[in-house]
């Protein structure tokens, strides 16, 4: 079978729900970031817009809505630390997805930035802010990387709303 035009449900850039549906087809890890600023609480707070950015310097970003309570206390910390889930950890990102304050239990000791890292992680890049950028209703948060971890395991993806994982690796 072919795919023609017809087959696509079109929809206009301005349309939050076709903008949902597409982007949404595209799948992604899954990641907890993390900030402790200097006073106040820290944030652990799930999202899936990671990019790696440069290797020389080593940069990497994630995109935060404005409107985030979060977005001040990040600011403020001037570090975070990106952890990448593994396939086993979607109550953790479902807890962290509405709940952005850390449980201890969840973390081992801060890295070099002193943002907490996360128990379990697949992979973790500890960052220092680096620059931030407007985007529309968010603001795009680039960070240098101190420092990384990476440890086996599969990690958890999200695919039109809902978690997977990646199966048998085809090379």
């Amino acid at each position: 079978m072919t795919a023609t035009d017809t087959d696509f449900q079109r929809g206009s850039g301005s349309d939050s729900t076709a903008f949902r549906a597409c982007f949404g087809s595209f799948a992604t890890g899954v990641l907890i970031v993390t900030c402790q600023p200097p006073e106040g609480r820290g944030v652990a707070i799930t999202i899936n817009s990671l990019s790696s950015v440069s290797l020389d310097p080593a940069l990497a970003l994630f995109c935060l809505e404005e409107r985030s309570a979060t977005l001040a206390r990040f600011l403020r910390a001037g570090h975070f630390a990106m952890n990448i889930l593994s396939q086993d950890q979607s109550a953790l990102s479902n807890h962290y997805a509405k709940n952005h304050d850390p449980r201890a239990e969840d973390f081992l000791p801060a890295w070099q930035s002193g943002a907490p890292i996360l128990k379990g992680a697949l992979a973790v890049a500890d960052c220092s802010l680096h620059d931030v950028y407007g985007g529309g209703d968010h603001r795009i948060l680039m960070g240098q990387v101190l420092e990384t971890g990476v440890r086996e395991g599969d990690p958890l993806l999200y695919y039109r709303g809902r978690y997977g994982s990646i199966g048998e690796a085809t090379s």
